[in-house]
């Protein structure tokens, strides 16, 4: 209707002004020159041949003169509709005077649902019409000439070449065969010169230009590759007809390379050198040739096996941790993974026996699969005929505020009120002995079963003995060294809080996980849902970076294997904490004795198998629409497995000093808020800040595990900090690994600091990979040196643990996307299907990362189970 109501103006213009009107019937495939005048116009009828009419007709015109404001105009008619171009254009910064397009082709109904339309026998003619009409009072010399796309079909499995230009975008069509519900479109180049490819449906008018395509299509900004799966019928792009793909080369690079084009100062130019003259043509027109391939996509089978194969292999987890708790029944087994521990009830008997001369030990046997838990608490306490009896405990009353002399950060039972935890704490370090001896009276001076023995004479009189002597130079000893730390540390002295005291502790890092995963995860849900939805509805595929060439929709989801390949975190997380549950249950039957072994963590722990199921939520959150905006979604409870399992590590040997739950999550907040300040604004203002806080904060820390959590940042402390690193190291293997990790961290510093990576959230998670693997590096050497024996399924562990994590790591470099690039350099890195032809490597880093971090944390668990029957004042610290 409105083509109609153009045409009858512009013959109510002809007939009102003296305008000629010039009408031609030209041929296809010739070349034709024209002047318009602003009193001479063209309508050219274009009539193709029976070979000519089995392809759409593509339009090619070059104008000499004429400007923006009174340009050439064309018009263009097919049975279809009208399309108007104009001569000269503005194409980027650049003064275009010719382009070249493809018509709609009428070879068949046009309609969305394909049904027969009523007008279409009413002319047997095909073609098209060209109207040329300029508003410029000098005449315009006009080149045209129209000739059959042959070149239009894409054939299926087959390798078809194009060539666009800037000005004549390249259009090809594709069909899809009778069964066929869903094909892959791949686009390859050789050169890196910036383009569009849209794909639109079978429809007219055709969208040719930049500003019609950033609109209504389906479309992604290319320069070496690209990919997208088209089907038949989806959600939202229906493409009942086939579809047609348009290639169009961009004026510039800077949709592809993120860069601001460079701007022709012509303006300073007429100042200075008196041009007056507005941007001319190029000489030379940017093009770029594509290879376009139409390709097979998965079929149902592919999917169901990509997906069953997966779920398979992880619950052969769940199959071997059930056979070898079934296994445990068997006696033979069951001596092979029965640790020696000293139990509660067999302690008591023992010392009631050492009267009578009879010596009682209790061994319980556990698998290495399951975890290992604290004893029950077991005080000795003797009256006046030398009794043991049971010491009466006050819990604190509840209008009881928390103050520094209470630091148990629970309500559980208070054994001394008249004294701070911190002195006691203290008081042990600087006195291991004296405090082992407290509170294990049966090892206390006098003779056994007699735990009332009063002093002895001498010092009863007043007399020096030559113990005293010795006693008082340690003491001068102590105090001469760094506040006073012992020259050997032992567990005994940093495990003197309650029993109640330290599971509630360990058991706030859960509590806390699953407070901040809920706050978390929810808006990270909302937010990628809202990306996903956007995608669908604008049509830019720059919005989210996939692997195009291995990503696979199902549903609602653009790439569901990257999504599907999570769900390791997921099953081998819950199958930790199952495991724990049952060390749990069966230490609670048989608990053991609280001064041999280890403590146990169970909340740590469980915190660990819980990350990780978060990790598998908000990985396959990001994974729905990747960006640089949701990236730290990715990576956020990454950072928070890694700290976790240093803080476990170092939970081990440091009970009573370790860090609390709300101080650790506090630091892996300040994490997040760096993370996010680098991708969003990071600059040399942000890497400076970075580096700085970087080796500021694992320095001190560093002073802080040295001095085994004695160090404050105060003047004192610096003072004695200083005075004791200038002389003979106080303890040397934890100053050698400090100073290792120190040098790592440092290079990091310096490395990040240089290059101003665009990947900071990588960037961090690699620094606290690799403190982590430093760190159980050295804890696994330090149990060596100190001669202590790791079980056979510990090795068993860590050598699964290092075969996947070392492919893992491999597969996680390599990459198939890269978030801080522009997405048209992202594509790079995409590369094909590598397993069962749906999972890549980012897939395969998802999965084996999984298994990594599961028998990783299997290691910790289990690396100490051969202390079980020794005692804690003869177990090392470091």
């Amino acid at each position: 209707m409105i083509s109609w109501c153009a045409l009858a103006l512009c013959v109510s213009v002809v007939l009102a002004s003296n305008i000629t009107v010039e009408q031609r019937i030209l041929n296809l495939e010739e070349e034709y020159t024209l002047v318009v005048t602003p009193s001479i116009e063209f309508i050219l009828q274009f009539v193709p041949n029976e070979d000519q009419a089995e392809f759409p007709s593509r339009l090619w015109v070059r104008s000499v003169g004429g400007d923006t404001s009174r340009p050439l105009l064309l018009t263009a008619r097919t049975k279809t509709g009208a399309t108007t171009w104009q001569l000269p254009y503005q194409s980027g910064s650049m003064l275009m005077s010719e382009l070249e397009r493809t018509l709609c082709w009428d070879g068949s109904p046009t309609d969305a649902v394909g049904a027969p339309s009523e007008c279409e026998g009413a002319g047997s003619q095909r073609g098209f019409t060209l109207h040329l009409a300029s508003a410029c009072a000098a005449p315009l010399t006009v080149t045209l000439r129209a000739a059959p796309a042959r070149d239009w079909l894409l054939g299926f499995q087959a390798r078809t070449t194009v060539t666009a230009t800037q000005t004549g975008p390249a259009v090809n069509y594709y069909d899809f065969i009778p069964g066929q519900n869903s094909v892959r479109l791949i686009v390859e180049s050789e050169d890196e010169v910036c383009a569009t490819i849209s794909v639109q449906r079978y429809t007219c008018p055709l969208a040719e230009t930049i500003e019609d395509i950033d609109l209504t299509t389906l479309r992604m900004t290319v320069m070496r590759s690209g990919a997208v799966q088209l089907s038949v019928r989806t959600t939202i792009h229906l493409y009942p007809m086939g579809f047609y793909v348009v290639s169009l080369v961009r004026p510039d690079d800077a949709a592809c390379s993120g860069e601001p084009a460079p701007e022709d100062d012509w303006l300073l130019e007429a100042a200075l050198w008196a041009h007056t003259d507005r941007p001319s043509p190029p000489a030379t027109l940017r093009q770029k040739t594509f290879t376009l391939t139409v390709r097979a996509s998965l079929s149902r089978a592919q999917y169901m096996v990509g997906a069953g194969v997966t779920v398979a292999v992880f619950l052969l987890f769940y199959a071997g941790f059930a056979a070898l708790v079934l296994a445990q029944r068997w006696p033979a087994c069951a001596r092979l993974t029965a640790p020696r521990a000293v139990l509660a009830d067999a302690h008591k008997s023992e010392s009631g026996a050492l009267s009578e001369g009879v010596s009682v030990t209790g061994v319980t046997a556990e698998t290495g699969v399951t975890s290992v838990t604290g004893v029950t608490s077991v005080t000795g306490v003797t009256s006046d005929a030398g009794t043991p009896v049971r010491t009466a405990r006050r819990r604190r009353g509840s209008d009881a505020t928390f103050d520094s002399s209470d630091a148990s950060d629970t309500d559980s039972e208070e054994e001394s009120p008249a004294v701070t935890n911190d002195t006691i704490t203290n008081n042990m370090i600087a006195n291991p002995t004296a405090s082992s001896s407290a509170a294990n009276p049966t090892t206390s001076p006098g003779t056994p079963g007699n735990h009332g023995a009063a002093s002895p004479p001498d010092r009863a009189n007043g007399a020096v003995t030559e113990g005293d002597a010795i006693e008082r130079s340690t003491v001068q000893e102590e105090t001469s060294r760094p506040f006073g730390l012992p020259a050997r540390l032992h567990v005994a002295a940093l495990a003197r809080r309650g029993r109640r005291v330290l599971r509630a502790r360990s058991d706030r890092y859960l509590h806390t996980l699953y407070t901040v995963a809920v706050f978390y995860a929810l808006p990270v849900l909302q937010f990628v849902a809202a990306f996903q939805v956007m995608l669908n509805i604008s049509g830019s595929l720059d919005m989210c970076y996939y692997n195009f060439l291995c990503a696979h929709p199902a549903g609602g989801l653009s790439d569901f294997n990257h999504v599907f390949s999570n769900l390791g975190y997921l099953l081998l997380g819950a199958l930790f904490m199952l495991q724990l549950q049952r060390r749990k249950r069966n230490r609670k039957r048989a608990p053991r004795h609280e001064e041999y072994g280890i403590p146990a963590h169970y909340g740590l722990l469980s915190s660990l198998g819980a990350a990780m199921m978060v990790v598998a939520l908000l990985s396959a959150s990001y994974h729905v629409c990747p960006n640089s905006l949701n990236f730290q979604f990715d990576t956020a409870f990454m950072y928070v497995l890694a700290v976790l399992c240093m803080v476990k590590i170092y939970q081990s040997r440091h009970p009573d000093i370790n860090a609390r739950a709300h101080a650790t999550f506090g630091v892996l907040a300040v994490f997040i808020a760096l993370v996010v300040w680098g991708v969003l604004g990071g600059g040399p203002l942000f890497w400076s800040v970075f580096t700085v806080l970087h080796v500021f904060t694992f320095l001190l820390l560093s002073l802080r595990i040295y001095y085994v959590g004695q160090f404050r940042l105060e003047k004192s402390s610096l003072a004695v900090a200083a005075r004791g690193l200038r002389a003979r190291p106080l303890y040397t293997p934890r100053l050698v690994m400090l100073l290792i990790a120190n040098a790592a961290n440092w290079g990091f510093a310096i490395y990040g600091l240089l290059t101003h990576a665009g990947d900071i959230a990588t960037h961090l998670l690699n620094v606290l990979l690799c403190n982590t693997l430093l760190y159980i590096v050295f804890y696994v050497l330090m149990k060596l040196l100190h001669g202590e024996r790791i079980r056979w399924y510990s090795w068993c562990f860590l050598a699964a643990a290092a075969a996947c994590w070392v492919p893992a790591l491999y597969f996680f470099t390599s990459g198939s996307t890269d978030w801080s690039a522009t997405p048209a350099r992202s594509r790079h890195r995409n590369h094909e299907c590598r397993v069962l032809q749906f999972y890549d490597s980012h897939d395969l880093w998802h999965m084996l990362s999984a298994a990594a971090l599961y028998f990783t944390f299997n290691v910790m668990l289990t690396w100490d189970d051969g202390l079980s029957a020794v005692k804690r004042t003869e177990i090392a610290v470091f």
